[in-house]
């Protein structure tokens, strides 16, 4: 079964989904759809990671700077292709997936009320 992520950049105003699926070799596909050419490069140079890509951070080639290309640093499609390699091997659950619907990342200012602390 295939794992697919949906990743809505909202500074950009673009949009990705990702789709990562296990192969009989152990390896996983990743496969993207998006409106943005940037990510469509991406895309074109992560076709295939390794476990190994998905448990480490700073060896992984999904991080690769060779691989990202011109994605800026705040790009939410490496971190979609992490989440989607995560349920796929199991390392995140199906229901919880379900439960928490999605991650969010929030831009908080002083004095708008929505402090954690």
């Amino acid at each position: 079964m295939a794992s697919t992520v949906e990743a809505d950049m909202r500074m950009c105003g673009r949009k990705a989904r990702v789709t990562v699926s296990m192969r009989d070799d152990g390896n996983l596909d990743v496969s993207m759809e998006s409106d943005c050419e940037v990510v469509m490069g991406y895309a074109s140079r992560l076709k295939v990671i390794s476990p190994e890509d998905v448990y480490g951070f700073q060896g992984s080639r999904i991080n690769r700077d060779d691989i990202r290309g011109q994605l800026t640093p705040t790009c939410l499609v490496p971190n979609a292709v992490y989440s989607a390699a995560f349920l796929e091997l199991g390392m995140a659950t199906e229901s919880l997936a379900r439960k928490c619907g999605k991650n969010s990342v929030e831009y908080v200012f002083p004095g708008d009320g929505n402090e954690i602390l």
